[in-house]
């Protein structure tokens, strides 16, 4: 149960991450792409909307298709977010690659939530889920402080550069991620 849990908190992390870690670079972001305060905002606000109204697609889909391939598409999706806001030239670019990058993110957010409920049922589901909080609550202290030592050290760019290796890792540790069988269930009674 250990192991699920580092794995599905470690996934779940990946989103807030995001959000984060760069929220220290608004200021810098604004200066450097010769914006406007509100649109560097939109930025966190297009991601935010994408994170919440994708979960409602991820949720259905995963259900069907089961919960690997919909997670390697989110986190595929995710990764090309990550490297288009890295190369932004302007604030318009980045709000769009941010709102790419929130779909990704939503996947990885609602997807490890659903492979406690296939894998564990009652107090078990209830233990893995409070450790898969606890990983995910590390994220929103350590994610501020790491984003401001990039940006000091590297620049606001180094911040999506480095979300992006992040990503490229979590693909291998899935590989550990025990598969569902819950979605075959869902096909054979008509509904898939």
């Amino acid at each position: 149960m250990a192991k699920n849990a580092i794995i599905l908190g470690l996934l779940s992390a990946v989103g807030p991450f995001a959000i984060d870690m760069y929220l220290p670079a608004l200021p810098t972001i604004a200066a450097d792409l010769n914006a406007s305060t509100a649109s560097t905002q939109m930025t966190l606000m297009a991601f935010f909307m994408a994170l919440g109204l994708c979960q409602i697609v991820y949720g259905p889909i995963s259900d069907m298709a089961g919960r690997k391939p919909p997670l390697y598409v989110g986190l595929m999706l995710f990764i090309l977010g990550s490297i288009g806001c890295a190369l932004s030239p302007g604030a318009g670019g980045l709000i769009a690659f941010r709102f790419l990058q929130g779909i990704g993110a939503s996947a990885v957010m609602e997807i490890p939530r659903a492979v406690i409920r296939d894998l564990h049922t009652g107090i078990e589901a209830t233990q893995l889920m409070v450790l898969v909080m606890l990983v995910l609550s590390v994220s929103p202290m350590l994610a501020p402080l790491a984003g401001g030592a990039l940006i000091v050290s590297f620049g606001w760019r180094a911040v999506f550069v480095t979300v992006k290796a992040i990503s490229f890792g979590v693909p291998l540790v899935c590989v550990g991620l025990t598969e569902d069988k819950a979605y075959v269930n869902v096909r054979s009674s008509g509904f898939g």
